[in-house]
């Protein structure tokens, strides 16, 4: 699963031209990250605000995300996918095409929004403290199916405030505490839950009940919006009551309640559409809507358009197809009644045919009896084979002597479907009283043959003689076949200084720090590779001691590569591709990999822009809105794993 997340910029009140704040991952699963430095030990979220978002609507195959997300209070927001409404906030470069519709995946975003509100607070001396408030649709790496996930965000960015001290933010989805920095920075961000089709867990999150444009302050929000994102305006909607946003401590007192926000109202109610079962050349189509016009797609040459019927208030659909030719492998299900038309694409697929399953126990025999619609031969997994019976659709039976059968009884036919059973017990005495139990005899300790002399010396063996070794990962010594050894003792002799658990153990794990972190300010200053040399020497009681027995550790690096469409455009975006691969490591590695990617650009300072996740698939992305300040023309890219490389940048 890629999950290269790019840092995010302050956001501004949006519409048409100007510039659109980006908000973007930072969080994998159910987490809440907060971004701070070494210092920041009170950097977290004080008071928190979940159940604000109740309900999540069917999934719309048009674009992979949900039809609508609905609060506690009962409103409904839908994605806002048409450029040309103001509306919806997308600016200049948010679309492929500008010019064309919306479509997945061709022409669209790689962010939109249920609902987004920002504000920012002005510092004395011109710094500024930013809140984003936002449940977001966006992907895991890029624009295509199946990388779609959408997160609750609550996120406030400080710069410029006073140094080394802890400031308190309230707003209206709760409270909490960021610690600055020496420059008088600080950051949390808390995304939950970019977790890939899981749309249900953002839930979760302390987005709620969507805000609202104040109706008591003119003017009133757009007809069907929750404002109006190219101008500030009150708000409400605070479960708390506290529709604003303030900062108090390091001399502070400050608050507004002026936000920049956007949101369409749902109208639509989606389509999920549920099986669709062929049984010879008729399709039986199930799926359900609070909509009430659902209707079947056609395809040309096998079916035409069909209309779903369905019970008052039930919200069930069905249809029954008949198609010519050979059995289509989809179905797409419309609910013609959205606006636009909300989509459920599905598979078709072959019923089991598994039926009447049985599975009884009398104390002896577990009974197994099922019947399959289509002939084939039946198995009872762990069991046996069940007998076919007199006709091929006949019930199949089999009795299995057990004396401890299963719970349940799985029974598969012979194209690999399944279907199962609680086993029902329907006999059979009591378990007799067991017996007293046997004590178990001593342990009588290690046995050697022929037995170790007590006069020999000792002697240390120590394993592996030689291994390969990447930065951050860890391996376990083993010295446990030592001869005569009553003590052990590990030492490091050379290359980069690594992490014992035991230097007395025999069997110690070593760790290697990795090449560098995410907190570094700097490149990493690395730059030995000599062979990392692990000693054992073993002991006697008598005091006497082995020869030492060496182990070779050769580190080994990750290759690190930027992509040739590194480019830079002042004020607007900063994007950066990659790779990092270890060799011999085709898997994800735990933890994962990260890189730290450094301005050197000649006759600027070197100083550091960002960092980004290695995914599984080796790939690694950077992309800030609007980036640094000014021109990047080179960049140096490290890895915590150890690789090292530059690249040009272009200005583009």
């Amino acid at each position: 699963m890629k999950l290269n997340h790019p840092a995010s910029s302050a956001p501004r009140a949006r519409s048409r031209g100007s510039q659109k704040p980006r908000i973007a991952l930072m969080a994998i699963g159910l987490l809440a990250l907060a971004t701070i430095t070494p210092a920041q030990a009170a950097t977290e979220v004080v008071e928190k605000n979940p159940g604000g978002i109740v309900a999540v609507g069917p999934v719309n195959t048009d674009h992979g995300y949900p039809s609508w997300y609905q609060d506690s209070v009962g409103t409904r927001v839908e994605l806002c996918l048409d450029f040309e409404n103001p509306y919806c906030g997308f600016a200049a470069g948010d679309i492929p095409n500008d010019e064309a519709p919306i479509s997945f995946p061709d022409n669209f975003p790689e962010e939109a929004f249920y609902m987004l509100a920002s504000t920012t607070l002005d510092l004395p001396g011109g710094g500024r403290a930013v809140l984003v408030l936002g449940l977001e649709a966006a992907f895991a790496n890029q624009v295509q199916a199946g990388d779609q996930v959408v997160f609750g965000r609550q996120r406030v960015t400080v710069r410029g405030a006073a140094p080394n001290t802890t400031l308190t933010f309230k707003h209206p989805y709760g409270s909490m505490t960021i610690d600055t920095d020496a420059a008088g920075d600080g950051k949390l961000v808390e995304d939950i839950s970019p977790a890939q089709g899981n749309f249900t867990t953002a839930l979760k999150s302390n987005i709620g009940p969507f805000l609202k444009w104040d109706p008591d302050t003119a003017p009133a929000a757009p007809e069907g919006y929750l404002g109006d994102p190219g101008q500030e305006h009150t708000v409400t909607g605070s479960p708390f009551g506290y529709n604003q946003f303030s900062v108090t401590g390091g001399g502070l007192n400050l608050s507004t309640d002026q936000f920049s926000l956007q949101g369409k109202i749902s109208t639509n109610k989606g389509v999920e559409g549920k099986k669709a079962l062929l049984e010879g050349n008729m399709i039986d189509v199930f799926a359900s809507s609070e909509g009430t016009q659902l209707q079947i797609e056609g395809q040309a040459g096998k079916f035409v358009t069909t209309p779903m019927e369905t019970d008052p208030a039930s919200n069930r659909f069905y249809a029954r197809i008949k198609f010519e030719g050979d059995a289509p492998t989809q179905i797409k299900i419309s609910n013609i009644g959205d606006k636009p038309v909300s989509n459920s694409v599905i598979d078709v697929t072959k019923p089991h045919g598994i039926s009447g399953l049985e599975a009884t126990y009398d104390g002896t025999l577990l009974n197994v009896a099922a019947a399959s619609r289509f002939g084939n031969a039946l198995t009872a997994e762990g069991l046996g084979v069940l007998d076919p019976g007199a006709t091929t659709q006949a019930t199949q039976r089999a009795a299995f002597a057990v004396s401890a059968p299963p719970e349940r009884v799985i029974v598969k036919d012979s194209t690999g479907a399944k279907a199962s059973v609680d086993v029902s017990v329907v006999g059979g005495e009591a378990t007799p009283e067991g017996q007293a139990p046997i004590a178990p005899a001593p342990d009588p300790g290690p046995v050697q043959d022929p037995a170790p002399d007590p006069a020999a010396p000792a002697i240390a063996r120590a394993t592996p003689e030689s291994a390969s070794i990447n930065y951050g990962g860890s391996i376990v010594l083993d010295g446990s076949t030592s001869s005569g050894a009553d003590t052990y003792k590990w030492t490091q002799v050379s290359g980069m200084p690594v992490t014992l658990s035991s230097d007395t153990s025999a069997t110690p794990t070593v760790t290697v720090p990795y090449f560098a972190n995410t907190s570094d300010t700097a490149p990493s200053p690395v730059t030995t590779t000599e062979v990392i040399k692990m000693q054992l020497v073993v002991g006697k009681e008598d005091g006497s001691e082995s020869e030492p027995a060496t182990v070779e550790l050769n580190l080994v690096s990750d290759n690190v590569t930027v992509a040739s469409d590194a480019r830079h455009r002042v004020n607007k975006e900063f994007r950066l591709t990659g790779t990092a691969t270890l060799p011999g490591v085709t898997g994800a590695l735990t933890p994962g990999s990260r890189v730290i990617i450094y301005n050197t650009t000649p006759g600027a300072p070197v100083e550091k822009i960002g960092t980004a996740v290695v995914d599984a698939t080796n790939n690694w992305q950077l992309k800030l809105k609007p980036g640094p300040s000014r021109q990047v023309t080179s960049v140096m890219v490290q890895s915590t794993r150890g690789g090292v490389t530059s690249a040009t940048v272009a200005a583009r």
